[in-house]
């Protein structure tokens, strides 16, 4: 029963509509008008042409975006998440409004939700998150209207509600369980006993069965299909494919210490979804949420809060670096609605303090300033809708190409942005892109499972028997023509190095963005460094040949690029790696600490590993500095073990000890 007060107030299906505008309108305006990383490359090309999604495949988001991406048009796709977002909301304000019976909290709390830092992130980007929160709370809203009202109906919608989340992404929805499990408790005892009637449970079972069928969607699509991994042919490979074995998150390189690091990193994230003023008001709710809320919802909040954050953090083994927090960064997003739910419990207990904090007015007027405090916090992050570089960079990638060019790719940071422009946007029809895993595009030269000897063979032979110009963005054979951009193929004697002019401009562009702050995004600042590494690489080796030499701009602009930390490192393995002459140990010491001293927060562990491998590399020229480089070592292998080989093998001869047959090629 809602008060007098409520009854004179707006009516909630009014209010709704209002905060679905509200939301839709904001996120319409802040998303991203050009192809952005993350995944959205894949997804754009997964549901423009009917794919399958990376595991654990997500087949009721990839049913949805199929049917409703229409267009080519980045916003078509972004637009499916702000939707889904934008209802998750109205969802949340009837959860809220039936809780806590305040029509001006449960919109406050709402919009509070909405513009979360996690929460509009995912809701302005083609990705499944949003969906899975709106099917996580509006499973959740039918609980609590069947423990209310006791209605079946309740019941059976909230079980076809939780298979279909089930079908859109498991491992967050399993999280969750737990705290759906708690919002039915109090009718934990008549519900069991409803199960043992044979109508009942047969009804509930095929509801929940009926809501697990889009999963029958991934046996079904073609052998030539966009996808990570291509087709699931046999039942052990869709076990495989939705248990997420083939895409394992666990890293072996990582250790307790890093999930330590990450349960102490997770109250910061938690904190930078409002701001700190506002945590306080948050933490202020929990306390309030246990004195007045019903104990099984306030049980609720904490273990949905708990579920995606801290729980998910144990069962992970993400390596603690800014990669790492970058991949877990999406996953609590339902958790940060229990965040929300106790900022509006802090503003209830606010309101309990005194009578004229308990009118009308005054909350309108608190909720209205949390909105707009978290609105205006996080949008410095979340307005995307200038976002332009990195469709800028690839889309002239693919355009200075030559006619009937062979494009060789690899990773997701490549593969991703390309294919959608290329596939999508049908951006350079003429060409051809290939993935050298045989990975993501359907035009596989091998099954994705074929040994790698196998795999090697196979593209040698393709790239020694094509008559098209071959390119590849990472080098992968010897001897090429570097263009900064990519490197072509050629036959011996035909090494060379080519500046683009229009590749230099947008080099300037980029160097600008850089140095003013502009990119502060983890995978953008990868790709970045990246872009800063190949075209350091590409003046290095310009300058060695014959007849050509840097004019005054392009001068600076090489000085620039030996600015940044990618540079030194660039210009570190091109000295170290001399055979006309012995490497400048003083030049490289003086190179290596300067890169240590100015070593990006965004580094991941693999590079800064590469870092002191390199430094320790320096140390042991003439005169040798072994004892120094056994730390150097020591750091490298204890930063990244799993790729630390070349650390083993340099710090096993140093120490004397016997190096297995994988050392035989590793030299100093």
């Amino acid at each position: 029963m809602y008060t007098s007060g409520m009854r004179r107030s707006m009516h909630p299906s009014l209010l709704a509509i209002l905060i679905f505008v509200i939301t839709l309108g904001t996120y319409a305006a802040t998303m991203p008008m050009s192809i952005t990383l993350e995944d959205a490359g894949l997804f754009q090309m997964v549901c423009y042409h009917d794919g399958l999604a990376h595991p654990p495949g997500y087949p009721l988001f990839t049913l949805a975006c199929s049917t409703l991406v229409i267009s080519p048009e980045v916003m078509n796709g972004n637009l499916v998440s702000a939707l889904f977002g934008a209802f998750t909301i109205v969802v949340f304000f009837f959860l809220l409004l039936s809780i806590t019976r305040n029509s001006v909290v449960a919109m406050s709390v709402a919009l509070a939700y909405a513009f979360t830092a996690t929460f509009w992130a995912q809701s302005i980007i083609i990705e499944v998150y949003s969906l899975a929160a709106f099917l996580l709370f509006l499973c959740w809203y039918t609980l609590d209207r069947f423990v209310q009202h006791k209605r079946e109906a309740d019941w059976y919608l909230a079980c076809l509600v939780f298979g279909l989340a089930l079908s859109n992404h498991w491992p967050l929805t399993m999280l969750s369980a737990p705290a759906l499990l708690a919002v039915v408790w109090p009718r934990i005892r008549s519900l069991l006993s409803k199960l043992t009637t044979l109508r009942f449970f047969l009804t509930t079972l095929l509801l929940f069965a009926l809501g697990l069928t889009p999963y029958f969607y991934l046996v079904t699509p073609p052998n030539d299909l966009f996808g990570v991994y291509g087709p699931i042919n046999t039942f052990n490979e869709f076990v495989d494919y939705v248990s997420r074995s083939s895409y394992n998150d666990d890293k072996s390189g990582a250790t307790i210490a890093d999930k330590l690091a990450f349960l102490s990193w997770l109250p910061l994230e938690t904190i930078r979804q409002i701001g700190f003023p506002l945590s306080l008001l948050a933490a202020l709710g929990v306390y309030y949420s246990f004195k007045t809320a019903p104990r099984h919802q306030a049980i609720a909040f904490l273990l949905n809060y708990l579920g995606c954050t801290f729980l998910l953090t144990l069962m992970l083994g993400f390596e603690f670096d800014r990669n790492g927090q970058a991949i877990f960064m999406p996953y609590p997003i339902t958790a940060y609605g229990s965040l929300a739910i106790w900022l509006g419990y802090g503003l209830l207990a606010i309101s309990s303090l005194h009578r004229l904090m308990a009118a009308k007015v005054t909350q309108c007027a608190l909720g209205l300033f949390v909105v707009l405090t978290i609105t205006f916090t996080n949008l410095p992050f979340n307005n995307r809708s200038e976002d332009s570089w990195v469709e800028d960079y690839f889309s002239l990638l693919l355009g200075s190409l030559p006619e009937e060019a062979v494009l060789f790719i690899d990773g997701d940071l490549l593969s991703f942005p390309i294919g959608y422009l290329h596939y999508v946007k049908e951006l350079r029809p003429d060409i051809s892109v290939y993935n050298w895993n045989n990975l993501t595009f359907p035009n596989r030269l091998t099954p994705v499972a074929a040994s790698k000897s196998k795999r090697e063979q196979t593209l040698t032979q393709f790239i020694e028997t094509s008559n098209r110009p071959i390119f590849t963005v990472e080098t992968k054979f010897s001897p090429v023509s570097s263009y900064g951009l990519y490197d072509q193929f050629q036959l011996p004697g035909m090494d060379n190095a080519y500046l683009l002019p229009e590749a230099e401009a947008f080099l300037d562009t980029l160097s600008d963005m850089y140095d003013e702050g502009r990119i502060f995004r983890q995978q953008e600042l990868e790709l970045a460094e990246f872009i800063f590494a190949s075209f350091t690489q590409l003046y290095i080796r310009y300058q060695k040949q014959e007849l050509t030499t840097l004019n005054t701009e392009q001068r600076k602009r090489f000085n620039r690029l030996l600015g940044t930390f990618s540079g030194k490192m660039m210009l570190i393995e091109d000295e170290l790696g001399r055979t006309d002459r012995t490497p400048n140990k003083p030049l490289l010491k003086e190179v290596a600490t300067a890169a240590g001293l100015q070593m990006p927060t965004h580094i991941i562990k693999k590079q800064q590993a590469r870092y002191f491998y390199y430094s320790a590399r320096i140390l042991l020229l003439e005169p040798p500095e072994a004892e120094e480089a056994l730390r150097q070592l020591e750091q490298s292998i204890n930063l990244f073990p799993a790729t630390a080989n070349l650390a083993y093998c340099l710090r096993n001869e140093l120490l004397g000890i016997e190096n297995s047959n994988g050392c035989d090629s590793f030299t100093r």
